[in-house]
């Protein structure tokens, strides 16, 4: 608190606080994320001659989000089994935002104690 020193004590003023003497209504924003981009999926599709998917006879690669045709050659070609393998999810990424400092620490000034100082005196012989 401020508070006057009396008339006699007017040498020096200190003001002393305790080490827990703040007010300390520091903390954050919220943080948030906008909408995510760029993820994708990957894939092999393999083709096989026989149902019990022995013998390939085509593979190729998959992604999305582009739609893909694959043609499958010869044209004609029989296909008695399919499979997808090597499935593969790649995170995207979002703009962050928020997470901004807000309030502040100051000292509580209604903890303070205040120490008020006489002049020195001196003896002379």
């Amino acid at each position: 608190m401020d508070v006057p020193c009396p008339d006699n004590y007017l040498y020096a003023r200190y003001e002393m606080f305790p080490e827990d003497g703040l007010v300390d209504s520091r903390g954050c924003a919220k943080c948030e994320c906008g909408q995510p981009s760029g993820g994708e999926c990957t894939a092999s599709i393999r083709l096989y001659d026989d149902a019990a998917c022995s013998s390939q006879s085509e593979q190729s690669g998959l992604q999305s989000p582009y739609d893909q045709c694959v043609n499958i050659l010869p044209v004609g070609h029989a296909i008695a089994g399919k499979a997808i393998t090597d499935l593969a999810y790649v995170p995207g990424s979002c703009e962050a935002s928020g997470g901004m400092p807000t309030g502040s620490a100051v000292r509580d000034v209604t903890r303070a104690v205040t120490f008020c100082c006489l002049h020195p005196f001196y003896l002379i012989k």
